[in-house]
C-alpha cells in the first residue's frame, strides 16, 4: 500500500458517479461496483442491517449478477457486510464493544506511524500533511462546515502518516481498517466542537513530528483517534438508550 492509496481515497468516499469508468488504469468491473456501492454505505443510503439486492445491483449497474457477487466479496472483506445464508448481503452495524475494539487497535497503528515519522530525519510527506491541516483549520472556521470533507481529509492524514514511514505492511493494516470505521469516524466528528479540537491537535502533531518528539508525536496520534473513539461510543450508547 503506497500514496496511491492515499490519493484514491477522494474518489472512494467522494460522490457516487453514474456509470463505471474505463481505461487501462481502471479498477475490475467488481472492484468499480464495490467502491459505489461502499460509498453508499458509508453515505448511508444502505442503513446498517439493510439488505443489498444482487438483482437490483445487476440492474443498476447493467451487468450480470457474477460480478455483483464478486463486488459482495469485497465488501465483506472489507467489514461492511454480511452475507448470510438464505438472506444475502446485509450491512453490517458494530456494536459499541466493536467500534471500541477497533478504534483502539487503530489508535495504536497510527501513534506507531507518528512515532516513526518523527524519528525520520527528515520526516516525510511534511508538506502534504502541513497543506492538509491547513485544510483541515480553514474548514473549521466556515460557519457552514464541510463534515464530510473534514472526515476524508482527516482519513488522508492519517494514510499520509503511515506512507511517510515506508512501511508496505504498516499502511495496508490501517487501510484495511479504514472501511470498518470510516462510518464511525463520522460519527466521531460530527460536532463543530469536536472538529475544531481535531484541527488544533493535528497542529500540535506536525509541530512535535518536526521537533523529532516521539514520544509526544505517538501520544499525540493516539489522542486523535481515542477522541473520535470516545465520542462515536458516547453517540451509540445514547442512540441505544445506554449510558
Amino acid at each position: 500500500m503506497t500514496l496511491g492509496s492515499v490519493n484514491r481515497l477522494e474518489h472512494s468516499l467522494g460522490s457516487i458517479r453514474p456509470g463505471l469508468t474505463e481505461g487501462p488504469q481502471a479498477l475490475s468491473l467488481a472492484e468499480q461496483i464495490a467502491t459505489q456501492l461502499a460509498d453508499s454505505i458509508i453515505n448511508e443510503e444502505y442503513a446498517p442491517g439493510a439488505r443489498i439486492h444482487e438483482i437490483a445491483v445487476s440492474e443498476q449497474f447493467q451487468v450480470s449478477r457474477g460480478p455483483v457477487r464478486e463486488a459482495l466479496r469485497i465488501l465483506e472483506n472489507a467489514g461492511l457486510v454480511s452475507i448470510q445464508p438464505r438472506r444475502g448481503a446485509i450491512v453490517t452495524n458494530l456494536t459499541v464493544a466493536e467500534v471500541d475494539d477497533i478504534f483502539e487497535i487503530r489508535a495504536v497503528l497510527v501513534g506507531l506511524a507518528a512515532r516513526r515519522l518523527a524519528r525520520s530525519s527528515p520526516p516525510k510527506n511534511l508538506s502534504q500533511i502541513e497543506e492538509r491541516i491547513a485544510k483541515l483549520q480553514h474548514l473549521t472556521t466556515q460557519a457552514d462546515q464541510d463534515a464530510a470533507r473534514y472526515v476524508t481529509i482527516s482519513q488522508e492524514l492519517s494514510f499520509l502518516l503511515c506512507a511517510g514511514t515506508g512501511s508496505e505492511q504498516l499502511t495496508s493494516i490501517v487501510y484495511s481498517l479504514f472501511h470498518q470505521t470510516i462510518r464511525y469516524t463520522r460519527i466521531g466528528l460530527s460536532t463543530p466542537e469536536r472538529r475544531q479540537t481535531s484541527a488544533k491537535t493535528w497542529a500540535k502533531l506536525l509541530e512535535y513530528i518536526r521537533a523529532g518528539a516521539e514520544d509526544d508525536a505517538e501520544r499525540t496520534a493516539r489522542e486523535l483517534v481515542d477522541n473520535s473513539r470516545a465520542m462515536a461510543i458516547k453517540m451509540l450508547r445514547s442512540e441505544e438508550g445506554t449510558s
